[in-house]
């Protein structure tokens, strides 16, 4: 009963919210949320606000919603199905929920007149409709800040357009998300895996705004069609921001170069002994095999638009899961090898042409996959060389 009185409550509130004309004095602010600690948070996070003081009026619409309770989380957010909705809090609740968890805040107030501010709070309004509120999740085209990227311009007119400066023409959708994946090696390993060709395009500078820093920068940057700043005012929340980035405790076993040149130097050593490399095959068959599984599956099965074009399914092959425990003298299985190490020499003539940027850890293990699938060739040959010499 009390969820059903709130909810007609926040109804009737949202109507009359919407009835209601913002004064002279009302701003509208874009907030900037520095990354968190959780996985999801570390690429930070985005809202629009609306103050308006004579009217007791402080709303965030915040873009980034989701259920983590929903039937079939983990599979809709894999298969890109996930749907994300506006959700409109208390400005105060969203400040201090972000501080509670230790993430500081940049509010930027945006240079709007009188109707631009109603044109942008009724499109607000009006995103937060049940009928309109909810949309298909996209990492790079179709998050928070993207939304927001768009519906801000609309009340400038066709004539707005978003500033290029300082954005690094050069720089590829890919490269824009290390420096905050630097902190976390194995999860940026793993994306690097996962993102196929089309996230090494080159960013425009809107591509660049699918971030929430990079959006703030380029709202500093970015002029109105009338030459006045987009900003007209910035705040810290709070007023003495933290500073520095965290700097966690060193594991030479939490990166994955060091551990892909030790799986690399371990499967080097067992080609000498068949029995350790018939173990040693079967675990980085297996993994290679999960690797490509999961691969094919956001290639293939999948709306995302990032992870289409992989060409790191060539090193790691699904079908290595049908052949991980089989005897790696066998004939078929030394010719499906022979497979494997052709498709990852390959990948390394491939690797220096940037058709797509592969991560630098799995080089020893391409490498690798290439010497085992070509060795017992290249070394059946020389025997039969020297047998031929000796007979001569």
């Amino acid at each position: 009963m009390r969820r059903l009185l709130f909810f007609f409550s926040f109804l009737l509130t949202t109507s009359i919210v919407a009835q209601i004309p913002l004064s002279d004095s009302a701003t509208i602010s874009l907030i900037t949320v520095a990354p968190g600690a959780e996985l999801y948070s570390i690429y930070g996070h985005s809202a629009l606000r609306v103050r308006d003081r004579s009217q007791n009026l402080d709303r965030c619409y915040n873009y980034g919603t989701f259920e983590f309770d929903q039937p079939g989380f983990i599979v809709k957010f894999m298969r890109g199905k996930l749907l994300y909705y506006v959700n409109p809090e208390p400005g105060r609740a969203f400040e201090r929920g972000n501080l509670a968890d230790q993430r500081s805040m940049v509010e930027q107030q945006l240079n709007l007149n009188q109707p631009q501010k109603q044109a942008l709070f009724s499109l607000l309004q009006d995103n937060i409709r049940e009928e309109n509120k909810f949309y298909k999740y996209d990492f790079f085209y179709d998050n928070c800040a993207t939304r927001i990227r768009d519906i801000v311009k609309k009340p400038y007119g066709d004539r707005f357009i978003y500033s290029s400066n300082g954005t690094g023409k050069s720089t590829t959708m890919r490269q824009l998300l290390d420096p905050f994946q630097r902190n976390y090696a194995w999860t940026d390993f793993g994306i690097d895996i996962i993102l196929g060709m089309p996230a090494d395009k080159k960013a425009s500078p809107e591509d660049h705004m699918f971030l929430p820093e990079g959006m703030m920068k380029v709202f500093n940057q970015t002029k109105t069609p009338d030459g006045t700043p987009l900003v007209s005012g910035v705040r810290n929340i709070p007023d003495t921001p933290p500073s520095g980035e965290v700097i966690l405790p060193y594991n030479r076993f939490s990166k994955p170069m060091f551990v892909s040149l030790l799986v690399f130097a371990l499967g080097l050593f067992t080609m000498r002994y068949p029995k350790a490399e018939r173990i040693f095959n079967g675990v980085f068959y297996f993994v290679l095999g999960i690797a490509g599984l999961i691969i094919f599956f956001l290639w293939f099965l999948t709306d995302h638009l990032a992870t289409k074009n992989n060409l790191n399914i060539f090193w790691a092959l699904p079908s290595n899961l049908f052949y991980f425990w089989r005897n790696p003298r066998a004939t078929n299985v030394r010719k499906y090898h022979l497979f494997t190490g052709c498709l990852a020499v390959l990948v390394l003539l491939l690797w220096p042409f940037g058709l797509q940027e592969f991560p630098l850890p799995a080089l020893p293990l391409v490498v690798l996959i290439a010497i085992k699938g070509l060795w017992p060739i290249i070394f059946n040959r020389q025997t039969a060389v020297d047998s031929g010499l000796s007979a001569v």
